[in-house]
């Protein structure tokens, strides 16, 4: 049973640094980050911003660590390992089909 009252549920946003939480995630994670998806796509290829998107754990973790003072686990280092190893595979093996695709095939010698 929810023994909370009204007073308890606003109580946070008295406090400024609660306030600039919710403005940070409000505007700058979510708008931000959409006006920018937006514009990498006018710049590259849709494949390619989706890989790149997953960097943006990254950059949560980061921010984190700078404006929050919080410290890097163990996990947060495995995790960042895994999708940086992802996001470069994903672009090598891109680039990997993209010079086959142009490759100008060998003609075949007439015998």
């Amino acid at each position: 049973m929810i023994t909370k009252t009204m007073h308890q549920f606003i109580e946070p946003f008295s406090s400024g640094m609660f306030i600039i939480a919710i403005v940070y995630l409000g505007a700058l994670s979510s708008l931000g980050t959409s006006f920018f998806s937006n514009y990498s796509l006018s710049q590259i290829e849709a494949s390619k911003m989706s890989v790149l998107n997953n960097l943006a754990t990254l950059i949560t973790i980061i921010a984190g660590v700078l404006f929050f003072n919080e410290t890097i686990q163990s996990y947060h280092i495995f995790g960042t390992i895994i999708i940086l190893l992802g996001v470069l595979g994903s672009n090598y093996n891109t680039k990997q089909k993209s010079v086959r695709a142009y490759a100008i095939p060998r003609q075949a010698k007439e015998e």
